[in-house]
């Protein structure tokens, strides 16, 4: 596998944690996360020197830094609102 490859393959995956952290709240893992991390306005905390690199690499794949290739996942998903339950107005764009 060449270095390209993997760096695609680890942004894959990460995107694919990112996608569970939205749909699936109610899971064992993301109860484990709320606790390790915390949550605010209905959405888990990204930051700070204590994080793992995997969750740090997360959040810059969800929020952005200004790298290249970084940010793409919360510029590619779009919320539906739905019944309002899970949307909160003036956290959520």
């Amino acid at each position: 596998m060449t270095v390209r490859k993997l760096k695609e393959s680890n942004f894959a995956l990460l995107g694919k944690w990112c996608w569970r952290m939205l749909v699936d709240r109610e899971g064992l893992w993301y109860h484990v996360l709320v606790a390790r991390y915390g949550e605010v306005g209905g959405r888990l905390e990204v930051g700070g020197w204590s994080d793992s690199s995997w969750w740090r690499d997360s959040g810059r794949i969800r929020d952005g830094d200004g790298d290249s290739g970084r940010g793409w996942f919360g510029h590619s998903v779009m919320r539906r609102v739905g019944d309002g339950a899970e949307t909160l107005f003036w956290s959520h764009r």
